[in-house]
């Protein structure tokens, strides 16, 4: 089971210049189409889902964060991502994952699927989710075990993703991550290490729900009970809960 990540497919192919007249979509459906195509043949696999992030109501992490994305509130979607979201929902039967984002619908889909699962996407976000990924700009696979999965969302939480205005720990980027959590064997041993460096309960909390890619639908890293946590921490993942439990989506 192919699973497609809407979101990608529709900007990378919207956003191309194409020598036709303005509102002609020709090109962008047939460049849409060859993608997904060329997915499913180098992958030998016709069956799929395709899933494109809803934006009717507010997704949790920005009522979480009002500040998450806020670096992109000038960004104008093009009209040709606009209609190939469309042509994606008419064409591909493309899912529409409301109160959440693609990623996370990605996320949930590829740990309770059972028909050997794999994520198509180029979002580097998603290799914090176990199992068989596939690029399909590089048509590279790359399976991520658990614990990999594990290391790529601790480090992404040291070096936080400017892209969506999420900042870690001043001073560390990707090397320097990876030095920090090379010896870690256990999900506590990574959590101990960036907590630590965190100095600050509530924010650490509150980027962790927002860079967590759910693994199941309504489990905020919030929801995780395996972990033994600091009290001043513990207080701070209590009235997170109490708050995702007021937003009503099934979390």
């Amino acid at each position: 089971m192919l699973l497609i990540d809407g979101d990608i497919v529709a900007w990378r192919v919207g956003t191309r210049k194409y020598n036709c007249k303005e509102g002609d979509m020709r090109f962008y459906y047939n460049s849409c189409t060859t993608l997904l195509e060329s997915i499913m043949h180098k992958l030998d696999d016709f069956n799929y889902k395709v899933f494109l992030s809803g934006k009717q109501i507010p997704h949790f992490r920005t009522l979480i964060n009002p500040d998450y994305k806020a670096n992109r509130k000038d960004l104008v979607k093009p009209e040709e991502v606009k209609e190939l979201e469309w042509y994606l929902q008419d064409v591909f039967n493309a899912e529409i994952i409301h109160g959440y984002e693609a990623d996370d619908a990605l996320g949930w889909t590829q740990m309770e699927e059972v028909n050997d699962p794999i994520i198509c996407t180029i979002d580097k976000d998603l290799d914090m989710i176990p199992g068989m990924h596939y690029n399909f700009v590089t048509g590279k696979f790359c399976y991520i075990t658990v614990l990999d999965a594990l290391h790529n969302f601790y480090t992404q939480m040291l070096v936080g993703d400017v892209s969506d205005n999420i900042f870690g720990i001043r001073g560390i980027g990707p090397v320097k991550a990876g030095k920090l959590l090379a010896r870690t064997k256990t999900e506590q041993e990574m959590f101990d290490i960036v907590y630590t460096l965190y100095k600050d309960p509530k924010r650490f909390v509150m980027n962790a729900c927002c860079l967590w890619i759910l693994r199941n639908k309504g489990e905020l890293w919030v929801n995780r009970q395996n972990l033994i946590l600091p009290e001043e921490c513990k207080q701070e993942v209590d009235q997170m809960l109490e708050f995702t439990k007021s937003l009503n989506l099934d979390i």
